[in-house]
């Protein structure tokens, strides 16, 4: 795998120590979904979901990115039909070109997802989510870089298409309006028991970091949001931090960040420092004036010293944040500890954990945790008995990732290698 971006100039470097290992057959989804499938076709798709609603997962949190750089114009018919919100100026000596940018990304399978939910019998359609994927620093730079010389020369961007706080402000508006208008008004779209649309946020610290640049707090963000939500006639919106992080205090450097700043202040396009780093146990404790009302995790790689090796390792990491964290909201019942399960974590067919410049993986043992049908089981059922132990204040929600994410390894998709095991799993410890 020859990822530059995420290696080094040379991507990814093979040696007798550190062979090439993927991509794995056993990971090739099941004949049923046609092996390699394309995410948009509507035949698997309706495979997906049947798949879903007959093992028993109620709802999906789909992984939604957004390029806040991209302008388009409203006039130029390939691009007539991209969101905009209704009334907001554009410019007419410039094929409407639109005033503020920024588009969605890597829809298509969530476009015909959606449309294939609708085709089901009402009381067989999935609730879903959006899981808001915000944390690209390649997106923040090329947002930084509409001001910068060469777009300008280039015409990438014109004059006065400066990314400055204001800007910032009214895309985070557009966002959160594309929202309200495209997915929130959907009956299969999940709510709380008021009815407010719960939208997962992926690692919330990079957003705050970078909004700090403008001196904007996440709070603010996720206020203005609110408050647009119930201008549309919502009650508000629930979100739920999706985040993790480092907890060793040797690992400080590697802490979760809530400040940006850039190397030079004339040149932001240039990169900035990500400083003010807080270990995971310092930032969930922030959560709840972020304006956060629940916490879950993509993946816990370690709990302080216990980090993950193996899949019992995994195990153990994941007992002590549901302990923890289960302990800790015990008395709130105005927040929830969504427990989170995962079945393994295996990163080969992307090159390996973690990259480093050098081409070479640094952390090669951690791709080696792997579960089975029965190690995947036994998890489950500790993490059904500690949602139902706390259940006054966790709420009622199990988070299992992931379904289809092949490249780290982390799926319960049924596949050649592991055919139905998961979602069998899945159904045995979880349904009623």
């Amino acid at each position: 795998m020859a990822d530059k971006g995420a290696w080094g100039p040379n991507g990814r470097i093979y040696t007798t120590k550190y062979p090439y290992e993927g991509p794995f057959l056993d990971k090739m989804p099941a004949k049923q979904l046609k092996g390699f499938y394309k995410r948009d076709d509507p035949e698997v798709v309706r495979k997906q979901l049947d798949f879903m609603y007959d093992y028993g997962i109620d709802f999906f949190a789909y992984n939604w990115f957004f390029g806040r750089h991209y302008y388009y114009h409203r006039n130029f018919a390939p691009q007539s039909d991209v969101y905009y919100p209704k009334g907001w100026k554009i410019d007419a000596a410039r094929d409407g070109r639109v005033a503020v940018p920024g588009v969605e990304e890597w829809t298509d399978q969530l476009d015909v997802l959606l449309q294939e939910n609708y085709k089901r019998p009402e009381g067989k359609r999935l609730k879903f989510a959006l899981n808001w994927c915000d944390d690209s620093e390649d997106r923040w730079i090329q947002w930084l870089r509409m001001a910068s010389p060469e777009n300008l020369r280039s015409k990438t961007n014109y004059r006065g298409e400066t990314p400055d706080k204001d800007l910032y402000l009214r895309v985070h508006d557009k966002i959160t309006l594309l929202w309200i208008d495209k997915y929130f008004h959907r009956s299969d779209y999940l709510t709380d028991e008021i009815g407010r649309p719960v939208v997962y946020f992926y690692f919330p610290h990079d957003t705050e970091a970078r909004a700090s640049y403008y001196g904007v707090r996440l709070n603010e963000l996720l206020q203005r949001s609110q408050n647009l939500a119930k201008n549309a006639g919502f009650p508000g919106i629930k979100f739920i931090a999706v985040t993790s992080g480092a907890m060793t205090s040797s690992l400080q450097a590697y802490g979760m960040p809530t400040s940006w700043k850039p190397f030079d202040p004339d040149q932001p396009w240039k990169g900035g420092n990500y400083s003010d780093r807080l270990l995971f146990q310092d930032y969930v404790p922030r959560l709840k004036a972020l304006g956060f009302e629940g916490l879950t995790a993509y993946i816990y790689h370690d709990f302080y010293d216990q980090n993950n090796k193996s899949y019992a390792d995994m195990r153990k990491t994941y007992r002590g944040h549901w302990d923890k964290w289960s302990a800790y909201f015990r008395d709130d019942d105005q927040f929830d500890y969504q427990v989170p399960v995962a079945m393994g974590w295996d990163r080969r067919p992307a090159g390996g954990t973690w990259p480093q410049k050098s081409g070479l993986p640094s952390e090669p043992l951690k791709d080696r945790v792997r579960s089975d049908k029965s190690t995947f089981k036994a998890k489950l059922t500790d993490a059904r008995d500690v949602l139902l132990e706390n259940r006054s204040s966790n709420g009622n929600t199990l988070m299992v990732c992931c379904w289809n994410e092949y490249l780290e390894g982390n799926h319960i998709e049924p596949s050649r290698g592991h055919g139905f095991d998961y979602l069998e799993a899945i159904r045995e410890v979880l349904s009623p």
